[in-house]
């Protein structure tokens, strides 16, 4: 007869309730170590009659053969309890779970694992041969899929550092002695970018500055592909490979052209593209990024110092000067609709509120105009309140109508007294404003308007002198030769364009680095194709004159007739070779 213990009994009692494990016959030694983990015994709580298990049944792992996990533990052993018998068999006490175990411990008897006929056929099932057979096909198989995936990610990591090292020597740190001669609008921008950027030893994350470099949206990325094609900034090469267009585009492209299989995939291949907002520039002009950005921030000033600019660049100034406090109007015009939970304004309208910016932009100063947006804003917030079953959009569209009003009258009434505001909390002036008012005319951004400039510009310099009067710097090679070849199409034919195009695609003169001749070649390529897929459409004249103008878009670093300078420029200059003659001209001299 079984001993039935009593509830409350001493640990040191229950320790004779410890279970035997004995493993199966014939049981696969995964599943029987299973079960020796469900099994495994602590011992007992002090002064209770719980049993402390060393693991937590959700803490093992039943490695793929099923569940319930009691279940599995008694298809690999039988955890048999000493001098205790079954009360329905009266054969050894098996113990089907641990709440079986509790329960003895508790008082009472429980089945054992021969008598309860679910845990016996979850047991049966969790050894059958078949079962066990098909779970040695998935384990292959998802151990194969892993060695695959292990392989590609194998791939994948030599795949990225190919692209590191491609950059890293691609815009390996170079020293220029000469700053460039460039426009006013790209020298402020560059200003503005070694006085607010947070570091310049590289200049980093530019399109996540809280204040923008430009107020326009999609300048910022315009004016930092303009600041590497001019010379000013160069591509840092710890910029992320994300920042630069590839061929293929990515390793998960390149592993679909090779039908995924790694050992076939295509090594990327670096382009003349890339994405201004997430690359790093530095100043070439120091022995370090640091001295570079020194240096040149010392010639900026210099340069940028109204008092030596000539007529012409005075003007540039206040060009740009208006431009920038028309675009913090329409930021700011942008920013009100948001707040006023207003939509944002269509592209149609968006020119109108462009143009009605910049009209105002030149006779009033910003904080004035800030006063002009916020009264046209509030009023179509509360005509969006007064006809809440109107469409929004068109709420948005009565804002701009209000702006185009006030920005009429503020330009032909100057007398109109318009209280300004002061700047706007977290919405302070761009960068390139900032610098232009405060670092360059030393006036105060929100106050000063594009008259007020004018006035306090000192008499402008002279500047050189080409028979029709002053001219302000190099001068502009693209739209000159545009302009001659419309103005003189018996000059020149088409196929000249096509000739050098053809010409440029095997050879690169002038180049020494492979990679800059691949550069040129791989340019040369797309010009031929853009032009063979425009010419249809537009003709054979037109399209040439339009690969012309595309050089002005790459602007991939090279260096040629001893300087250095972009891809487009030496395009450009090739094609102004090939349709002017223009060495043949220097040979006979001047």
């Amino acid at each position: 007869m079984t001993d039935v213990p009593e509830p409350g009994q001493s640990s040191d009692d229950l320790t004779r309730l410890i279970p035997t494990v004995i493993a199966n016959e014939g049981a696969d030694p995964e599943i029987v170590a299973i079960g020796e983990r469900y099994w495994a015994l602590a011992g007992f709580a002090p002064g209770y009659d719980t049993p402390l298990w060393c693991e937590k049944t959700n803490a093992i792992d039943t490695a793929g053969w099923g569940n319930p996990i009691h279940a599995v533990a008694a298809a690999g052993v039988r955890a048999v309890v000493p001098d205790h018998h079954c009360s329905q068999c009266d054969g050894p006490l098996s113990l089907t779970s641990r709440t079986a175990f509790q329960q003895l411990c508790n008082g009472e008897i429980p089945d054992c694992v021969d008598c309860n006929e679910s845990v016996l056929l979850t047991a049966r099932a969790v050894s059958d041969p078949k079962r066990k057979a098909k779970r040695e096909a998935q384990r292959e198989a998802a151990e194969a899929k892993a060695a695959a995936q292990q392989a590609r990610e194998a791939v994948r990591t030599a795949w990225t550092q190919t692209q590191r090292s491609i950059l890293t020597e691609e815009y390996a740190l170079t020293h220029d002695s000469v700053v460039p001669q460039v426009p006013v609008k790209e020298m402020t921008a560059a200003l503005a970018l070694l006085r607010y950027a947070p570091s310049t030893a590289p200049i980093s994350d530019v399109g996540a500055w809280l204040n923008p470099l430009h107020p326009k949206a999609n300048e910022t990325a315009s004016m930092l592909g303009a600041l590497v094609r001019c010379g000013l900034l160069k591509i840092h090469s710890s910029s992320p490979a994300t920042a630069f267009v590839w061929e293929p585009a990515s390793f998960d492209e390149a592993l679909r052209a090779a039908d995924g299989d790694p050992d076939s995939i295509e090594a990327p291949e670096l382009t003349d593209q890339f994405y201004p907002s997430a690359a790093r520039f530095y100043a070439p002009f120091g022995t370090s990024p640091g001295t570079g950005a020194e240096q040149l921030d010392e010639h900026l000033v210099a340069t940028l110092n109204p008092a030596g600019m000539t007529a012409g660049q005075q003007d540039d100034l206040l060009a740009l000067a208006e431009e920038l406090l028309a675009e913090e109007a329409v930021r700011y015009f942008l920013n009100r609709l948001e707040v006023v939970n207003l939509p944002a304004v269509t592209d149609t309208h968006l020119a109108r509120l462009r143009d009605a910016a910049y009209k105002v932009a030149r006779n009033r100063p910003l904080g004035e105009i800030y006063n002009l947006v916020w009264r046209a804003t509030r009023a179509a917030a509360e005509a969006a309140q007064k006809t809440p079953r109107a469409p929004r959009v068109h709420m948005s569209t009565h804002a701009v109508n209000q702006f185009e009003a006030h920005a009429q009258r503020a330009a032909a009434e100057p007398d109109w007294d318009i209280k300004p505001f002061e700047e706007i909390a977290n919405l302070g002036p761009a960068a390139m404003t900032r610098a232009l008012f405060y670092n360059v005319l030393d006036l105060h951004p929100i106050q000063t308007s594009v008259p007020d400039i004018q006035e306090a510009l000192p008499p402008a310099a002279a500047g050189r002198q080409t028979g029709g009067g002053a001219v302000d710097g190099p001068a502009d090679e693209l739209s000159m030769l545009i302009r001659w070849a419309k103005k003189c199409p018996h000059s020149w034919e088409p196929a000249d364009v096509t000739h050098a195009l053809d010409a440029l695609c095997v050879s690169a003169p002038g180049l020494e680095a492979e990679v800059e001749q691949r550069v040129v070649h791989r340019a040369a390529r797309r010009l031929r194709h853009f032009y063979e897929r425009l010419a249809p459409v537009v003709g054979d004249r037109e399209a040439a004159l339009a690969v012309l103008a595309a050089t002005d878009l790459l602007f991939h670093p090279v260096y040629f007739d001893g300087e250095n300078s972009s891809s487009g420029q030496y395009l450009l200059s090739r094609f102004t070779t090939s349709l002017l003659g223009l060495e043949e001209e220097a040979d006979d001299g001047e």
